[in-house]
């Protein structure tokens, strides 16, 4: 018997088979008064409709980027759902993911919370398909031809380059823009180590010891753990009163304890293999380089295994530059 996961892979491949293919983004370009910088907007119409209280009418897949702030949307056509929504996506080579996602005040919008894994996954591959379960009405799903984004990201570097050095140093020649398998192999290592952060945060997001992103602790952590105000922060582990615990950053893992006002620091460059010890009980260590270098309590054994393959791919994707 087949699961409503593989159900709906098939309907979707169905769909993709049978769907009109034709370049449908719009491109629009300005400058944004509130930052004074250059900015692109970019919108795809669905290649299918589906109906909408009494009308049939199609979904729209809209990119925004003005070189400090990346958003990759949904307008559904309607209200959808509250503050967040279940949304599921599939893409070629990547598979089905499903995941929830923001929406806006007004119900009909869903918000990315992975614009650049998501925009990056998406040159490399022709077609997307994407799907709501709305609170109070039917499914909504909708299909999009992806075709041409790669060479729109490559003629706009000055916008999208800002925002991401990725970006200005995989987009770089026009002649490769449109070679999908010189696309995946730049792009192998980054999809890879952040799809495993964010399989990370879905399979922690009920762990109020793992923060993601951690604005609210931001100027506690330059201090205690002697960052600069332009560290990526991407995870937290708080051990004790948000001064004391784990943080992982887009260059080095930085570990503080009790008594100890010096955090202990590795590049991801300098690791070589990382091994788990312990349980759920006493807790599970981390040894890098065959040395113990940090521990994590109240976590299962699935999820110490995701982190361990989430500072392996880190490691990779650091080494390569």
């Amino acid at each position: 018997m087949m699961t409503k996961k593989t159900i709906i892979i098939l309907i979707i491949i169905f769909n993709f088979s049978f769907s009109k293919m034709t370049k449908t983004w719009h491109i629009e370009k300005g400058i944004n008064q509130n930052n004074n910088k250059a900015y692109i907007f970019l919108s795809n119409s669905s290649t299918n409709e589906e109906r909408i209280t009494s009308e049939r009418v199609r979904g729209e897949f809209k990119i925004y980027c003005d070189g400090t702030n990346l958003n990759l949307l949904i307008n559904w056509g309607e209200f959808a759902n509250f503050s967040y929504a279940n949304i599921y996506y599939y893409l070629k080579d990547y598979g089905l993911w499903e995941e929830n996602w923001v929406m806006s005040k007004n119900g009909e919008r869903s918000y990315s919370p992975d614009p650049l894994l998501l925009l990056m996954q998406l040159t490399t591959t022709d077609s997307l398909a994407i799907g709501i379960r709305p609170k109070y009405s039917n499914e909504i799903r909708y299909y999009f031809n992806n075709k041409g984004l790669a060479e729109i990201i490559w003629k706009n570097q000055n916008i999208f380059g800002q925002y991401s050095d990725l970006i200005k140093n995989v987009f770089n020649d026009s002649s490769s823009v449109e070679d999908k398998p010189y696309l995946k192999s730049k792009l192998q290592s980054f999809i890879s180590s952040e799809s495993d952060t964010r399989t990370l945060r879905v399979s922690l997001f009920e762990n109020d010891k793992f923060f993601f992103k951690p604005i609210w602790y931001q100027s506690k952590l330059i201090s205690s753990h002697h960052l600069n105000s332009n560290s990526n922060n991407i995870i937290y582990f708080n051990r004790w009163l948000k001064k004391k615990g784990t943080l992982f950053t887009d260059n080095d893992i930085r570990v503080t304890k009790i008594f100890t006002n010096k955090p202990k620091i590795i590049q991801y460059t300098d690791i070589h293999n990382v091994e788990v010890k312990g349980n759920m009980v006493t807790g599970y260590r981390i040894h890098i380089n065959d040395k113990y270098f940090t521990s994590f309590s109240k976590v299962k054994k699935k999820q110490i295994e995701e982190i361990k393959n989430f500072i392996i791919n880190r490691s990779k994707y650091s080494s390569k530059g």
